[in-house]
This record gives structure tokens, C-alpha cells and sequence, in this order.
């Protein structure tokens, strides 16, 4: 089936972090115990109308003597997912240096928070507007090829701050990033359910730890380098290059292995 825009799981995150983003965009010039309170009422509306959602009906109980349903053998990852296990940890640590770290990078600039804080709203809409493109365009191609060009296109978004800091370079960053990670997000897990279609349980798990561990990796190596200047670079310019020098490789491992993968993108 084709992915449908209305799916909502996949547009969501967009839509959250740009409507977060507007919100602090717009409340810059309040305390930052008050925007607090402002996301965390957001948070609860979010939360109320999930449960009003929520189906009345109980979960079907079995009756009391009746066994329950075996459940399916676990399947072995196996050695042959470790590239997809590592593409996708490299994911974790390209995303979260532009995600982090852009409206930073805008503040160096300018300090007026009605600029820098442009970045997320940019960032969130990118990123909803492409679950929209994938929907439309992108459903005929195989996962593991949509999924290398959006690291590939991820990696020019990271690539771009090291040319030249301004605020017009750091938003073109936010839309080639904040336009892929959904994407690269949605090709991905759907890659790990067409290599293991039993039970992608095992590897979904290794996927998701990987990019977790990536995305703790990021601002570590931001932290440790600190205020240094290495080779005349910065922490935020050696955690671009880093990020930028995975990304394009694990797309690059990608891409020359989408020849083996018929099966379509955007799909369920």
C-alpha cells in the first residue's frame, strides 16, 4: 500500500517540531520558565486528544482454561545487517548535529531570537512537507535507494555550515536536513521489515539502539572537544565534518547494494 499523508505517524513529527518551533519563534522575548509552561500545555492538549481517541472497547480476554497462542520464533539478525545496523547509527549522529545544534549556530550570527529562532519552524515544516513528496513521488523506488539519497542529501545539509556561516547557508541546511531525516527515517525501518518480514522485532531493536547511540555521540564529541579550536575548527565544525563524512559514506554503501532491493519505497 502506499504511504498516505493522512497516516499522521510520519507527518506528525514535523508538524510537532514546527508547531513547537513557531511557539518559541514567536514567544522569544519571554522567560524561559514561560515558554515551559506554554509547550507543556501543548504537551497535554497533544495528550488529551490521544486518549479522547483512545477505542472504549477492552482488549479481547481469553476465557479462563484456553491457552494462548504460541508466539513466533525469534529470528537471528544475523551478520548480514550489520551495514544497516551501522548506516542507521550513522543517521543518528548525522541528524543530530544540524538538530541540535543550528539555532546555536544562527545565535553566533544574530542575536535576535525572531531570526535564529526561524531555524526549527524551517526545520519542522521541511520535514513534514517531504513525508507529503515521499507520498507522491517517491513509491515507486526501492527502500534502500530512497533511504541513501536522503543520507546523501542530509550530508550536503551538514556539509554546508563548514562553507560558510550564514543565515541563509544555516537554512538551506535546516530544509536538506529537516526534508530527509522523515524519509531516511521511513525507508529504513521499512527496509528492516522487508530484510526480516517474520519478525524485524530483533533488528528494528539493533536500528533504533544504534541511532540512539548515535544521537547521545553527537553532542559528546561537541562536549569534549569544548571551546578548543582543532586544526582551526571548532567543535561544531569538527561534529559537521564527522557527520558529514558518515553520512556520505553509509550512503554511499547504500546506494551501490539498492540494486538487490525490488520491493517499493513508501509502502506497507
Amino acid at each position: 500500500m502506499r504511504l498516505r499523508l493522512g497516516d499522521g505517524s510520519h507527518t506528525g513529527v514535523g508538524l510537532g517540531i514546527a508547531s513547537t518551533g513557531v511557539l518559541t519563534w514567536l514567544g522569544g522575548g519571554q522567560s524561559a520558565i514561560l515558554l515551559w509552561v506554554e509547550l507543556g500545555l501543548l504537551a497535554v492538549v497533544g495528550a488529551a486528544y490521544v486518549l479522547w481517541q483512545l477505542p472504549s472497547t477492552p482488549a479481547t480476554v481469553s476465557p479462563a482454561g484456553t491457552a494462548a497462542p504460541p508466539k513466533p520464533a525469534q529470528p537471528k539478525v544475523g551478520r548480514g545487517n550489520l551495514g544497516v545496523v551501522l548506516c542507521y547509527s550513522a543517521f543518528g549522529f548525522g541528524y543530530i548535529i544540524p538538530a541540535t545544534f543550528l539555532p546555536t549556530m544562527a545565535r553566533q550570527l544574530v542575536s535576535d531570537p525572531l531570526v535564529f529562532g526561524l531555524t526549527w519552524p524551517i526545520f519542522g515544516t521541511a520535514a513534514a512537507l517531504s513525508v507529503a513528496f515521499a507520498s507522491r513521488w517517491l513509491h515507486a523506488w526501492s527502500r534502500r535507494r530512497v533511504w541513501a539519497i536522503g543520507q546523501g542529501v542530509m550530508a550536503v545539509g551538514t556539509f554546508l555550515p563548514l562553507l560558510q556561516q550564514s543565515l541563509w547557508v544555516l537554512a538551506g541546511s535546516a530544509v536538506l536536513v529537516g526534508g530527509t531525516f522523515m524519509i531516511t527515517t521511513m525507508a529504513g525501518l521499512q527496509l528492516a521489515r522487508e530484510r526480516m518480514p517474520e519478525n524485524p522485532t530483533a533488528l528494528l531493536a539493533r536500528m533504533t539502539a544504534g541511532f540512539a547511540a548515535g544521537q547521545i555521540a553527537g553532542p559528546l564529541l561537541v562536549r569534549l572537544i569544548g571551546d578548543s579550536q582543532i586544526a582551526g575548527l571548532d567543535a561544531l565544525s569538527w561534529a559537521s565534518a564527522a557527520a558529514t563524512v558518515l553520512l556520505a559514506a553509509s550512503a554511499l554503501w547504500l546506494w551501490r547494494g539498492g540494486n538487490g532491493s525490488t520491493t517499493k519505497a513508501c509502502s506497507s
